[in-house]
């Protein structure tokens, strides 16, 4: 495989395109096996009730690029660290997400509705949020001045996101775990011991690839990161109270407002900001960190029990 090193500033971060398709790949394999236990009518009951849904959205997409546009001018950081947390507030949710949700037994057919539209959306409010947001910051937006003139979205790259790593592996599994479901039970085992194997390796990877940029930066980025990650979880449990809701929906709410896609982030920095190294430092970190935090919250709600009426749901058990 061939790793694209790109150098700003004394700072190489290695983005590595071949490495983000066979993780795509992976993670399509991941979902297919989650989606094994989905039913069709864990998403007519989504559409039924579309209050957590649009709570989420208006967390995810709304609230938080502009609660962080509010703390970028309260507090004084590099401009290039405060443009990589607006983009990557505006970033929509990631299909880690969805897995995340299953494994802390939360409804992942609503984190999987929730995915699909925010990705959707982020085709028009991913470029206006950021233009808005970092218009509005005069530090960020004078050192924006002359490196960018529009956020150009590549919104191919997300209607395949959308459809093929997630669209297609949801359908594939649905169509298993309903026409065949003894084979279904059969290989779900596997494929929970696969998806827990995979969130190691690609923690592991993620900090492996970048280890020395990791160790030499690992105090005030990496502190604003999880400072950050942690208002979107905050966030995320206080969508999912103001939408009356508890259990599976709390769980899959935090989950999805808490993880996004970080990686669509770096690489519109690579793409379209020159790999700007502090912008490409927060992607990298919370690239990492999201999955350290959804683990922790994996762990923390794995084997506790839902509310009554909830122990039906399907779980990574």
């Amino acid at each position: 495989m061939a790793t694209i090193t790109r150098t700003t500033g004394g700072l190489a971060m290695n983005y590595d395109a071949n490495q983000q398709l066979i993780l795509a790949l992976v993670l399509a394999v991941m979902i297919f096996g989650v989606s094994l236990e989905l039913r069709i009518g864990q998403f007519l009951a989504v559409l039924r009730q579309p209050q957590p849904v649009l709570a989420g959205m208006l967390g995810q997409c709304l609230i938080l690029p502009w609660a962080t546009l509010a703390v970028t001018l309260l507090v004084d950081l590099h401009p290039g660290l405060e443009l990589g947390l607006l983009l990557v507030a505006c970033c929509p949710g990631g299909n880690l997400s969805n897995v995340m949700t299953h494994l802390a037994r939360g409804n992942t057919a609503l984190s999987m509705s929730m995915t699909a539209l925010s990705s959707l959306l982020a085709l028009v409010l991913l470029p206006l949020n950021f233009a808005l947001t970092s218009g509005l910051n005069p530090e960020a937006s004078a050192y924006l001045a002359g490196r960018l003139s529009a956020l150009q979205m590549d919104r191919g790259s997300i209607l395949v996101s959308v459809v093929v790593l997630l669209g297609l592996p949801l359908v594939a599994g649905m169509l298993v775990g309903n026409l065949w479901p003894r084979l279904a039970t059969r290989v779900m085992p596997w494929f929970k011991r696969f998806s827990l194997l995979a969130f190691v390796v690609f923690v592991g990877g993620a900090v492996a690839g970048n280890w020395r940029l990791f160790v030499d930066n690992l105090g005030l980025v990496f502190f604003i990161v999880v400072l950050h990650n942690a208002s979107a979880i905050v966030l995320g449990w206080a969508m999912a109270r103001l939408a009356r809701q508890r259990g599976a929906n709390l769980r899959a709410m935090v989950i999805e407002i808490s993880m996004h896609n970080s990686g669509l982030a770096l690489g519109l920095i690579f793409a379209q900001f020159g790999g700007e190294p502090n912008m490409a430092l927060v992607a990298a970190f919370w690239g990492t960190w999201h999955l350290v935090s959804g683990l922790l919250l994996v762990a923390f709600w794995r084997n506790r029990p839902l509310p009554v009426g909830e122990e039906a749901l399907p779980c990574a058990s």
